[in-house]
């Protein structure tokens, strides 16, 4: 009797576990928003990432700098549900490919089933003020909602290295993307966060007055070319007269050429 109730209990908690097990290789993410290996793998065979040997294209050792040696050339790598569809999951990595000065983005909406049904690949450039990190990556869900059946999701950019010799800076690069067929495409990028420093040596120690200008979008109730227009309105901390504009789309992207103008003008 007690080695049939074993025999039981033994099978029962061999179940749970290969059933928990499961559970981890389809969760998609984890609460921080780490990627499964699932998902890393899948977009490597998507993307073709051979010339990696498929195994360095994974997060490196926690702590370590991404490289073949500390187990991956993944730099940043993001995932999260989308609000617009809950079953869906967007996937977001930055890796190191080799090339001086950049880093590979590689962007994926992935449908239940395990099925990757829209990608973009691009490139992040880097320089002496910009560098990708393992937090510079995050997804944008807000309802960007741009018709009836078009809502775009963001992808942020967080690369600005801050030097005591510089006046200013800029960083939050946002990019916001639409599923076109099978791709991913970009309409809008805007870097939503400026600051400059006032008298101080900050090289010396020296506390510097700081002014942040932040930019926030919303969707206007026109629209042009069939998607929504968008609000943008910059914010500074020394209580100057907010700036606004409503940017339309072409056909192509949302046109931001006299944004840019205006927001140079009010910045002076």
């Amino acid at each position: 009797m007690r080695t049939r109730h074993a025999a039981q209990a033994f099978l029962l908690c061999t179940t749970l576990s290969w059933g928990m097990a499961a559970q981890a290789q389809t969760t998609p993410h984890d609460p921080t928003g780490r990627c499964s290996q699932a998902i890393v793998q899948q977009l490597a065979q998507h993307f073709g990432l051979k010339h990696f040997g498929l195994k360095h294209f994974a997060y490196p050792a926690d702590g370590m700098y991404p490289s073949a040696e500390n187990g991956g050339l993944i730099v940043a790598g993001v995932c999260k549900a989308w609000p617009a569809d809950p079953s869906k999951t967007l996937a977001a990595f930055a890796y190191d490919a080799g090339t001086e000065y950049e880093k590979q983005l590689l962007l994926a909406v992935i449908d239940p089933p395990g099925r990757i049904t829209a990608s973009y690949k691009g490139v992040i450039p880097e320089n002496a003020a910009s560098e990708v990190s393992a937090s510079s990556l995050s997804l944008d869900t807000a309802r960007y909602q741009l018709s009836g059946t078009v809502r775009a999701f963001g992808v942020r950019l967080q690369t600005f290295r801050d030097r005591c010799t510089y006046e200013g800076g800029f960083d939050d690069e946002l990019t916001l993307f639409v599923i076109a067929g099978k791709t991913l495409r970009p309409v809008l990028t805007e870097t939503m966060r400026h600051w400059t420093y006032g008298s101080g040596n900050r090289c010396g120690g020296e506390e510097a007055p700081r002014t942040e200008t932040n930019i926030v979008i919303s969707v206007a109730p026109t629209a042009s070319h069939g998607f929504a227009d968008l609000r943008l309105t910059a914010h500074r901390s020394d209580k100057k007269k907010p700036l606004s504009a409503t940017v339309s789309y072409d056909g192509e992207r949302y046109e931001l050429k006299h944004w840019k103008r205006a927001f140079q003008a009010w910045m002076e």
